[in-house]
């Protein structure tokens, strides 16, 4: 019997965020992978490991749809209520929204329980 693999956080932001963010989850234990702007994103969306994608608003807003079709967790952070975004959250209940500047603590805290396959409430996580 095969041994099965820690799920990944995919992570596609600024440069620099997408470092601190992946350095962070490193210390909790968690792998994770950083798209570059000439990665294939959707090769690396349809990866059996990636558990959770996070990204922000508008910056990757353009793959959302894709997100939203795998049925994958995601977390999108966000500093400004368009009603664009306002939309695609309201039709994808994969969805996870935080608000920057980001609490890092429940950041981490969400990012364990959707890896661990729990059902997270959108509630707090959502456009209210």
């Amino acid at each position: 019997m095969g041994e099965q693999r820690a799920r990944k956080v995919l992570i596609y932001d600024e440069p620099s965020f997408s470092r601190v963010c992946s350095a962070i989850l490193a210390i909790e234990g968690h792998g994770t992978d950083i798209i570059d702007e000439q990665d294939d994103m959707l090769q690396l969306l349809n990866r059996s490991e990636v558990g959770v994608f996070v990204t922000s608003y508008p910056y990757g807003a353009f793959i959302l749809e894709e997100v939203r079709k795998q049925r994958l967790p995601a977390i999108v952070l966000y500093d400004n209520l368009e009603d664009q975004f306002v939309n695609i959250v309201l039709a994808n209940d994969n969805l996870y929204c935080m608000i920057k500047p980001l609490d890092y603590n429940k950041f981490k805290s969400l990012v364990k329980s959707l890896l661990s396959g729990e059902q997270v409430s959108r509630g707090e996580y959502g456009i209210v």
